[in-house]
């Protein structure tokens, strides 16, 4: 019941959020922006966000290496299937297919999956916040946008706390005599067992700069749309772009995010004094990218999930 409320909610913020967009639009001026587009630049933000797809792969090979190893190919497969399950479904239910997969894939139990799932997130907020604090010595941002990400701040660090103490406890507690623990102690050492990563200073480094070069690459999937419709501007304004799209993500929406994702674009573009209907192409166009290559081959990926690389690979 709540699951269901909580869709609603997001279709409801999703449809909000565009109607009120829309009617700010001015429809002439944006379809004229759109036939003016040049595809070659798309094709290369398209082509940017193949690279980020593969770098995503390799963090969760990486972060699921001591307690589940599994191939790329299989890690490939689950994670653009993961992604395309999110930009169709509600309530992030990729991300609840991608962890099926991987159990299945790689006999790897699904609490393990779902605290690499947690610390694959953790990575990823801990780039943005990183990239933003770089970016902020050398410009300003919104004020929602400072604020948005204090407390992203705030909440990677305590996450990223409960994840070492979840660790250190899985690595205490004995495992002859589990009848002898409470309820909560099982659950935190089952969920403390996916997170063997933290252990190791080589696997948190690596992941730590994976983590960051996605992130300089979605400003660079960015920057591309932008060329797309004669937008030249420095590099901190598309990274602007994705900080206050990757914050308005965390609201409650309809799948792949959409009306905050191109909403959060607008104003970020618009407090760069970039016109609306321009801003608006660029966003539009920033989400292609992202998702009709990723669901198509994730639905490929998804009906043939059987025939590919075979069902026991490892």
């Amino acid at each position: 019941m709540k699951k269901t409320a909580f869709t609603i909610l997001g279709w409801i913020i999703s449809i909000g959020l565009l109607a009120s967009l829309a009617f700010k639009l001015d429809l002439q001026t944006l379809w004229a922006g759109f036939t003016r587009a040049s595809w070659g630049w798309l094709l290369a933000a398209a082509a940017v966000n193949g690279i980020v797809i593969a770098l995503k792969t390799l963090r969760w090979k990486m972060l699921m290496q001591p307690s589940a190893p599994l191939t790329f190919w299989r890690t490939f497969k689950a994670t653009v299937i993961g992604m395309a399950g999110n930009n169709v479904l509600p309530a992030r239910g990729g991300d609840v297919a991608k962890i099926y997969l991987m159990s299945k894939w790689a006999n790897a139990t699904k609490t393990a999956l779902t605290s690499v799932a947690g610390l694959d997130k953790l990575f990823d907020g801990l780039s943005i916040v990183l990239l933003f604090g770089f970016l902020s010595l050398h410009s300003t941002f919104p004020v929602w946008v400072q604020r948005g990400t204090t407390m992203v701040s705030i909440i990677i660090a305590v996450s990223l706390a409960i994840c070492v103490l979840l660790l250190l406890h899985h690595r205490r507690t004995r495992t002859d005599e589990p009848e002898e623990m409470g309820v909560f102690s099982r659950i935190a050492r089952k969920f403390g067992s996916g997170m063997g990563a933290l252990a190791s200073k080589k696997i948190v480094l690596v992941t730590l700069a994976n983590s960051i070069a996605i992130s300089l690459l979605q400003v660079a999937t960015i920057w591309c749309c932008q060329l797309a419709f004669g937008i030249h501007a420095a590099i901190w304004v598309p990274a602007l772009v994705f900080v206050a799209i990757n914050l308005a993500l965390v609201v409650p929406s309809a799948p792949s995010g959409v009306g905050p994702f191109e909403v959060a674009a607008v104003l970020a573009y618009a407090w760069l004094h970039v016109g609306k209907e321009t801003a608006f192409d660029i966003a539009i166009m920033y989400h292609a990218v992202q998702f009709f290559p990723i669901t198509i081959s994730g639905m490929v990926f998804y009906l043939t999930r059987n025939q590919i690389g075979g069902t026991n690979e490892r």
